[in-house]
């Protein structure tokens, strides 16, 4: 069968330009509008929230029998969820990077999460999100929103300089609000944070990992600072619009559920399902919080809600596969979540990594109740789509990876016409380092174009049959395609990892 997939090389010309994008620095760059803008309604307030390492099949609306998610399931009948929305990568950073800049992360050598100062060198990569990048936030900011930043930044800084006995999260990395926020408190992030459930005004040398309370309490802290924000906005600032990030730790390991948490779920011997559901129905009320300051602010009508995860669920401890719980391990840090019917875990660039759920909201412009199960969005579209919504300023010279995706939030029919690429590096032994979607056909591979693997995701979700051979010259375009793309990116940083005296 032979698909025709058009000339890539357009595409390459279009992406190739992750150096070039570092020379777009200086706040006057903000001033260049992207296309024409058209008539638009009048502009949504944005709030965005983000849950950690929550699986396809994590929610009660996603099909899991047992979790209790009823806040996220009514916002999805009140709003549209869609079964085809992919994260860039298939671990935190790099997701958070494109959410930022609406680019692939590797167009600035976010590869990976920011880890230990060492790693990061290894890996090639910055040891924070260079300021140069483009940011949503900080257009939106120029076009009038008051935008605030709530709970896990993980793009370079924060608590815990050193732990476990390595250098981490470097203290000359640039505050969270200089992205283009005008409130914050983070986790992992440089700026305003807490310590266990005290407010404090910078980081301090707790590691938030190790900071039991703040684990536990997490979710619950995140709302009170973005229900002070929405206060705070209605008492003073009503008449401008805003965005919210509410970035979740959970239901990210480790997990600390208290016993009154577990309580709902008292029947299942499993202690590690227990604890996992415990806190996912934990977020869940945190979020049902939320979504009542908006009702009771009258601030719903016009405020456009957006949930998702940044990657799909890790397997439990000891397998990639079997779902079986390594001798030792500690269920408290194990993980019981699910990716569905979706194949592989965090970290891989099959399915189950890449492919999370996403609900939309916004009364009056989203139809309500709707399962959008044809139209496959990225998480590059973000910044176009709501930049557009905004009538907000982007780079001169900005090109998103993603697309202008308003006719699929609107429930009109939708046709992405362009691929969607995917790197991970550090797969290592979780499967190919490579992929690309085009229309219903994912192919994966290493960097010298072996290990091909090949699916039709119209009839093969789940990525069982490869059909590398029976489609064999598909497979070499979409490989020559993903080589042409792989060699647009920009080389990996050369820098040594020297450890401060």
């Amino acid at each position: 069968m032979n698909l025709k997939i058009g000339d890539d090389r357009a595409w390459v010309r279009r992406t190739n330009r992750g150096l070039g994008c570092r020379l777009l620095s200086g706040l006057s760059l903000w001033f260049g509008l992207v296309g024409g803008l058209g008539a638009q309604p009048d502009r949504p307030n944005i709030v965005f929230i983000l849950a950690d390492d929550l699986g396809y099949g994590d929610l009660q609306c996603y099909g899991h029998p047992r979790i209790k998610s009823p806040h996220l399931d009514r916002l999805a009948r009140q709003g549209t969820r869609f079964a085809q929305f992919y994260m860039s990568h298939s671990v935190c950073s790099p997701s958070r990077t494109t959410l930022m800049t609406g680019q692939y992360p590797s167009r600035w050598n976010v590869y990976a999460h920011f880890a230990w100062l060492r790693s990061n060198a290894q890996r090639g990569m910055p040891d924070w999100l260079p300021l140069e990048a483009p940011s949503l936030p900080r257009a939106l900011q120029h076009a009038g929103y008051r935008t605030a930043m709530f709970g896990k930044w993980h793009l370079g800084g924060g608590s815990g300089r050193h732990f476990g006995g390595k250098a981490i999260n470097s203290g000359d990395a640039p505050l969270v609000s200089d992205y283009g926020f005008d409130d914050t408190r983070v986790m992992a992030g440089n700026g305003p944070t807490w310590l266990g459930r005290e407010l404090r005004d910078e980081a301090h040398e707790v590691y938030p990992y190790a900071d039991d309370e703040f684990i536990t309490w997490s979710s619950e802290l995140i709302v009170d600072e973005s229900l002070r924000f929405l206060d705070e906005h209605s008492r003073h600032h009503g008449e401008a619009p805003f965005m919210l990030n509410l970035w979740f730790h959970d239901p990210h390991v480790p997990l600390k559920p208290t016993e009154e948490m577990r309580a709902a779920y008292a029947d299942i011997e499993d202690r590690g399902a227990q604890s996992y559901y415990a806190v996912v129905s934990h977020m869940d009320r945190q979020i049902g919080r939320l979504l009542a300051r908006l009702d009771e602010l009258g601030l719903s009508k016009n405020t456009l809600v957006i949930f998702s995860s940044d990657n799909g669920t890790p397997a439990r401890s000891g397998s990639q596969s079997s779902g079986k719980i390594a001798p030792g391990v500690s269920l408290d840090t194990d993980t019981a979540g699910s990716n569905g019917e979706l194949r592989g875990w965090k970290w891989h660039l099959y399915e189950g990594g890449i492919r999370v759920p996403m609900i939309v909201r916004w009364p009056g412009h989203i139809p309500a109740n709707r399962v959008d199960t044809q139209s496959v969005i990225h998480a590059a579209d973000f910044a176009p789509t709501l930049a557009r919504l905004a009538r907000a300023k982007m780079p001169i010279g900005f090109e998103p990876d993603g697309l202008d995706v308003r006719r699929a939030l609107e429930g009109k029919s939708f046709s992405r016409g362009q691929p969607v690429f995917w790197q991970n590096p550090t797969a290592k032994r979780r499967g190919p380092s490579l992929a690309v979607r085009v229309d219903h056909w994912k192919l994966l591979m290493e960097y010298d174009g072996t290990d091909v693997q090949l699916f039709d995701l119209n009839k093969d979700v789940a990525e069982s049959h490869n059909v590398a051979s029976e489609h064999p010259e598909l497979a070499d375009q979409l490989r020559a395609q993903l080589s042409d793309w792989y060699r647009s990116l920009p080389p990996l940083i050369d820098r040594v990892y020297v450890e401060s005296p």
